[in-house]
């Protein structure tokens, strides 16, 4: 099909060339409309100068670097390495919507919401996640602001004005991605956040809504993991578990904060791939 004019049978092959990497590339020639286009224009990597560098690029983010060594082992600037985020985390949201349209989850659905800052404490921000349980498929994951809590809200005011708090909205956005991707969803579990179950009755309504009490976490895990006995909830926190530990910027007490929550969540979608293609595929 033509990407101009999206006509089917008038294209022909009009030639090949190399790219900057010695490859061939097949051109085309719709004679509908007269335009010519590649394989390369249809690719993922279109335009872009360095495609090489992506596959190492995203190895190395998902593996609990930061982006300053990922650009010190390669040799690269660290601005390539930020505008790779942002479009692989593209690809990336793009390749999770496919894959749920491909491959339906399960009927229970476990979901939660961890915390991370961005630039300093007290500007917090709050990452929705549902996975499924069993499998410990990742979903949805969603990114948002939130006012900051306990000693640090009254210096967080002070100094950066009141935090606006998009906690619902994401949660909302959430459900709707658990729904697209579970079309035959009946239970979802949840600890006992008061915020959970007017959420859960509105935008995934006929599914029974199961909560449990929160625990104190174990101190594997990145804490996420929870301390003695059967945990009801254990394929989500240990999903948030191994977030904590593969990303640079979710680990527990280190110098490698975020700075924008749009970069944190193209991060956050290039794990989500990771984890669903490699990690999940390999335990199962």
């Amino acid at each position: 099909m033509c990407p101009n004019c999206l006509r089917h049978g008038y294209i022909v092959k009009a030639g090949v060339f190399r790219n900057k990497h010695c490859r061939k590339v097949q051109r085309f020639l719709c004679r509908a409309c007269c335009k010519r286009f590649s394989t390369q224009t249809l690719s993922l990597s279109y335009r872009e100068k360095r495609p090489d560098l992506n596959a190492p690029i995203f190895k190395v983010l998902t593996s609990g670097l930061s982006q300053r060594r990922c650009a010190e082992i390669l040799g690269i600037s660290r601005i390539t390495v930020a505008r790779k985020i942002v479009r692989m985390g593209r690809m990336a949201r793009h390749a999770l919507r496919t894959q749920a349209k491909l491959r339906p989850a399960g009927d229970v659905v476990v979901f939660d919401e961890m915390e991370t800052s961005e630039h300093t404490k007290m500007k917090p921000l709050s990452i929705a996640l549902a996975v499924e349980q069993g499998t410990r498929r990742i979903l949805a994951v969603e990114v948002a602001s939130m006012p900051a809590k306990g000693l640090l809200a009254a210096r967080s005011r002070t100094k950066y004005g009141p935090r606006p708090d998009h906690r619902p909205l994401a949660l909302a956005a959430l459900c709707r991605e658990v729904r697209r991707s579970c079309p035959v969803l009946r239970v979802v579990k949840s600890d006992e956040a008061p915020r959970y179950p007017a959420v859960v009755a509105l935008h995934l309504p006929n599914v029974e809504h199961r909560t449990y009490k929160g625990r104190r976490g174990c101190v594997v895990g990145q804490g996420e993991l929870k301390r003695g006995g059967f945990d009801p909830l254990f394929s989500l926190n240990h999903t948030a578990a191994m977030y904590r530990d593969n990303l640079k910027t979710l680990t527990r007490r280190t110098w490698c904060t975020t700075k924008r929550a749009e970069r944190l969540k193209a991060h956050l979608s290039l794990y989500v791939d990771y984890h669903n293609r490699v990690l999940t595929a390999e335990a199962a």
